[in-house]
Formats: C-alpha cells, sequence, structure tokens
C-alpha cells in the first residue's frame, strides 16, 4: 500500500453494557470480527479496552478508514464514539496487527500511568499523539492478541 494513502485515525467510544456476557467477550467478539474485515480492508490498528471505555487507533486508506468508523457507529456494543481527528501518515505504527487488542489489567497499570491514565481514561482530556504512543506501548507488551 503506497504510503501517501495512509492515514491514521482516533476515536474513542464507551461500552454499551449487556450485549453480551463479559467485557471480555465484548473484546473478544469485536477484535475477531474486526480482524476479518480489516484485513480485506487493508486496515491495521489497536484496541484498547479500559472499564466502560474504548480507545482504538486505526490506520490505512481513508475510505477504508471512513467504511470501518462507519461500521463502528452502528455497532450497539460503541455509544458516544468521538473521533478525535485523523492524519496522513508515512507508515503504519501497528502494520503487524489486523486490529491488536487488550483489556486495561493492573500489570498494565504502569503503561497508563505513563500516559497520564493512572485512574483510567478520561475521554474528556483524551488526546490523539497520547491514545497512539499508549496503543504503541501496549502493543509491544502484548505477546499476542486478546
Amino acid at each position: 500500500m503506497p504510503s501517501r494513502n495512509l492515514f491514521q485515525l482516533v476515536y474513542t467510544s464507551i461500552y454499551r453494557a449487556g450485549r453480551v456476557d463479559s467485557e471480555l467477550s465484548a473484546l473478544r467478539s469485536i477484535l475477531s470480527v474486526s480482524r476479518r474485515n480489516n484485513q480485506d480492508a487493508g486496515v491495521t490498528g489497536f484496541l484498547i479496552f479500559d472499564r466502560d471505555s474504548f480507545l482504538q487507533v486505526l490506520e490505512g486508506p481513508r475510505d477504508a478508514l471512513d467504511a470501518t468508523m462507519a461500521r463502528i457507529v452502528r455497532d450497539d456494543r460503541h455509544r458516544d464514539v468521538a473521533v478525535l481527528g485523523t492524519k496522513p501518515i508515512k507508515q503504519r505504527t501497528f502494520h503487524a496487527w489486523t486490529m491488536g487488542g487488550c483489556r486495561r489489567t493492573p500489570q498494565q497499570d504502569p503503561v497508563f500511568a505513563a500516559h497520564g491514565m493512572e485512574d483510567g481514561i478520561d475521554r474528556s482530556r483524551a488526546d490523539f499523539e497520547q491514545i497512539v504512543a499508549l496503543a504503541r506501548d501496549l502493543s509491544v507488551q502484548a505477546s499476542a492478541p486478546a
């Protein structure tokens, strides 16, 4: 994929409980479907789930990101979806992940704290670059997708 056609998009949303049995089931379900869809669309990224919030970085062609976001907005596991920004990129940060992801655990608390999120995700203060950096650090820590 030519780098001039790549974009990075960051969004946040709130987990709408009740659709699935547990938070972990929700994350696994989202990752499973995302991996299949993203491979076909040329999208990569990383999804972070912390208590009731999702943070996600998506990378790929602009039209593929727009289509992916349209699916996310319609997905009843998400509410209050807010795109924090989109920017052109020269290369993918998450090239190895059609969709990586993690659910916050106590072992990851130091990583969240290093990015100013020791007490959880404050969506009103979430910043594009902060989320990309957090996702990058968590993806390095993850030995395999959730």
